[in-house]
């Protein structure tokens, strides 16, 4: 016991030296993500309490009134309402898309390796390049999308996908969601690979259907990685701007105008910075405050 108690101090001094030394190695990232991050973050902060005047390149402080100028503004609740329909959107058809590939892939042995890397084509291409794709494929003349429905009889006319204002956030969000299902579906296959055999044939031997073996056995299992996957879709979609602004620019009639599109026109376009900085707090503080919400709900499921 002695013994023991005496031999406390060093290990004490010890662990006091490796923590110091992991601050020291971490000290170089920690400076880059304060100049990179933190930085410019604080730097948002302050503007979003003051005005700019592009005549006069001065700036003067405006207290809330930016905030106030969003909120008198129809074009930000359209842009506010439009997100959470994106949002909700594509964390809905990546999750069922990833899931259902993720299934389709656990279920065969030959040749997995291939067929992985080839759903993984979307994930790592571009969003120049799945802009264009998809440009191509809604294209009302020349989009093979037009082109296959018309030799089926589904429409009988050339359909304007990305200028109608009923179906242009539909087509985006479809775009998307074939660029990122991928994440959702490397996500949940990894969670597949815990699922017990044994418990799939203790049901099996219960004369359990297909469905029932995947609600009482595979799913439960995967329910953490269905949480990972619904998480990183969340925060990715909000944090989309590349493929909206490519592909609609925020069109027809502001139908596709989601809350980056809506901070980068009021920046570059009305040269409002100060609005444009504090409509980023907003949608910030929006996407911490359903970030906290689900994993409140998560936690208590």
């Amino acid at each position: 016991m002695t013994a023991t108690a005496a031999s406390l101090p060093p290990l004490r001094r010890r662990r006091h030296t490796w923590i110091a030394k992991g601050y020291l190695f971490a000290m170089p990232l920690l400076v880059v993500l304060a100049l990179a991050v933190l930085l410019p973050a604080l730097y948002n902060v302050v503007i979003a309490f003051f005005d700019y005047n592009a005549m006069t390149q001065a700036w003067r402080f405006a207290g809330l009134k930016n905030f106030v100028k969003l909120w008198d503004s129809p074009y930000f609740w359209n842009s506010f309402v439009v997100t959470l329909i994106w949002v909700v959107g594509n964390i809905t058809l990546q999750l069922a898309v990833g899931l259902a590939v993720a299934l389709a892939l656990n279920s065969i042995v030959r040749f997995r390796g291939a067929f992985t890397g080839i759903m993984m084509i979307p994930w790592i291409s571009s969003f120049v390049v799945v802009a264009i794709l998809f440009l191509w494929i809604y294209h009302p003349q020349l989009g093979v999308l037009n082109d296959l429905l018309l030799r089926l009889g589904a429409i009988e006319r050339p359909v304007a996908w990305l200028a109608s204002p009923e179906l242009a956030q539909l087509s985006l969000i479809l775009a998307n969601t074939w660029k990122f299902f991928p994440l959702v579906m490397i996500t949940l296959f990894a969670g597949l690979q815990d699922v017990s055999t044994e418990q799939l044939e203790a049901a099996d031997v219960d004369g359990a259907n297909p469905f029932q073996k995947f609600r009482m056995v595979t799913l439960p299992t995967i329910m953490p990685s269905i949480s990972t996957a619904v998480l990183l879709s969340t925060i990715w979609a909000y944090n989309s701007f590349t493929l909206p602004i490519i592909m609609t620019a925020g069109g027809p009639l502001r139908a596709t105008e989601i809350l980056g599109l809506f901070i980068y026109k009021q920046a570059f376009d009305s040269f409002d910075f100060g609005a444009a900085a504090a409509c980023s707090l907003v949608l910030f503080v929006q996407i911490l405050v359903v970030i906290m919400l689900y994993l409140r709900v998560l936690d208590k499921r």
